[in-house]
């Protein structure tokens, strides 16, 4: 797997107070021109240690014929495979994931190569690192 852009460090903050109320990220946006299948893009902000992952707010037009998004906390995927061949709008759950570690985040494409906006922010609550 190719790392076909990197998005910029843009060194916005987290919420981490309020311990166990549901908090939602910063939104993080990329434009994908021509990406190829099994190619991804990493984004510069890492994820906080001390955060449970419960959930994804995901934007997108249509990215072309066949294509997919799986995002990744690491080497977790928090969503995999959703269909990008039409336009997405959706908030989707995720299996709980609890970072130990400041985590890299990353979005994986899938099935043909994509073209267009991708926004998405993760859905999650501070449990801390203790």
């Amino acid at each position: 797997m190719a790392i076909a852009k990197t998005v910029a460090f843009t060194g916005r903050r987290w919420f981490v107070g309020s311990f166990g109320n549901l908090s939602i990220s910063p939104k993080q946006v990329v434009t994908l021109a021509a990406v190829a299948a099994g190619d991804s893009v990493a984004f510069g902000d890492k994820l906080p240690a001390g955060i449970k992952i419960v959930g994804l707010k995901l934007k997108t037009g249509a990215l072309g014929a066949s294509t997919t998004l799986t995002i990744k906390a690491g080497e977790t995927a928090l969503v995999s495979a959703v269909s990008t061949v039409s336009a997405v709008h959706s908030i989707l759950p995720v299996d709980d994931v609890l970072l130990t570690d400041d985590t890299d985040l990353s979005l994986v494409i899938g099935g043909g190569a994509a073209t267009g906006d991708v926004a998405f922010a993760l859905l999650y609550e501070v449990v801390g690192t203790l």
